[in-house]
Order: structure tokens, then C-alpha cells, then sequence
């Protein structure tokens, strides 16, 4: 049985809504638990630890695509390659911003520095923007493997220079302001 394309698009378009608040909720939990849960002392190391593992494999997954993107852009790769890419690293992006969050709530976030917010925002930002590609994604997977990134509609182009450079700068925003607020504290 094929089901019709118009509700194939409703499910995923209600399944990016989902994704949406998922995010937020995330967030926001680990918020709450990160100013109502005061962790033993021994529980900091570890933590930290696992948050600079999450940063890794999520920063290391978003430049692994971008790269992969700009080497489609310059015709070094093909689209097919970024698919594949994209595949790979997807799952390891989202396990980078869970693990954010997750351990985020045991470092004690200190929400009166702005630091702290601005970092807690890059991270929703690259999270949404994970999100938002995967409508991206969609429309990508449309077209043949073969297929020029210059042979790409503008509009088609501009989304994802947009979304590499939104996932860019929220994810090297969230790196940076860490590690500045890590060394004023």
C-alpha cells in the first residue's frame, strides 16, 4: 500500500513539530535539574567529561557534513556522497546535543551570567537547526545523486549555505562561550 504524498508530508511536517519541542523540553529540563538538583561533588568530573565527549562528536559530526557540503559546492563530491554522509553523522549530531543537555544539568549551569544563556541558546539553535534540515534533507533526497549544486534552484542553494552556516556558528558559538565561561569561573 503507498500512502499519498500529500500525507507523507503532513507526517513529517508533524514530526519536525514534535522534534521542535522535543528540543525545547530538553533544554528546559535540563535547566530545571541543573538549578534544582544539587549533584555530590564527585559527580563534576564525570560529567564534564561526558559534556566535552558530547561537544566532540557533535561539533565533529556538524563539520563532517559542512565539509562534505562544501566539497559538493566545489565539486569534489557528489550529492550522493553527502546523502551518505549525512546518514552517517545525523545520529552522532543528535547524540552530541542530548548528551549536551544531559550533562549540562549536572555542571550546575549558573543562569545569572550571560555566558551561560548564550551558550545554552547556541546549543537550541543548532538543535532547531537540526531539525529545520531534515525538511532540507527531504527535498535533497529528490533529486538525483548526481546531481551540481550549482544545477540546484537559488532558493535551493541559499537553504543550504543557511543551514551550514546556522549550524556553524551555533555550534563553534556554543564551543567558544564554554570555554570562556569555563576559564572565567
Amino acid at each position: 500500500m503507498t500512502i499519498p504524498l500529500a500525507e507523507r508530508r503532513r507526517a513529517a511536517r508533524h514530526g519536525r513539530a514534535v522534534a521542535y519541542w522535543a528540543a525545547m523540553i530538553a533544554l528546559f529540563l535540563s535547566l530545571w535539574v541543573g538549578i534544582s538538583v544539587s549533584p555530590p561533588a564527585w559527580v563534576y568530573y564525570p560529567a564534564l567529561f561526558l559534556h566535552l565527549a558530547a561537544v566532540v562528536v557533535g561539533l565533529g559530526s556538524a563539520v563532517m557534513l559542512e565539509v562534505t557540503g562544501l566539497l559538493w559546492m566545489a565539486r569534489r563530491s557528489t550529492l550522493g556522497d553527502l546523502r551518505r554522509v549525512e546518514r552517517t553523522v545525523s545520529g552522532l549530531a543528535w547524540l552530541g546535543i542530548g548528551g549536551l543537555f544531559a550533562t549540562g544539568a549536572f555542571l550546575q549551569p549558573d543562569l545569572s551570567d550571560p555566558l551561560t544563556v548564550i551558550k545554552m541558546l547556541a546549543v537550541l539553535v543548532a538543535a532547531m537547526n537540526g531539525v529545520a534540515i531534515t525538511k532540507l534533507n527531504a527535498e535533497l533526497s529528490r533529486l538525483p545523486g548526481t546531481v551540481r549544486y550549482t544545477a540546484l534552484p537559488r532558493n535551493l542553494r541559499l537553504w543550504c549555505l543557511w543551514s551550514a552556516l546556522v549550524s556553524q556558528a551555533a555550534w563553534w558559538t556554543a564551543v567558544i562561550v564554554g570555554m570562556l565561561n569555563t576559564a572565567s569561573n
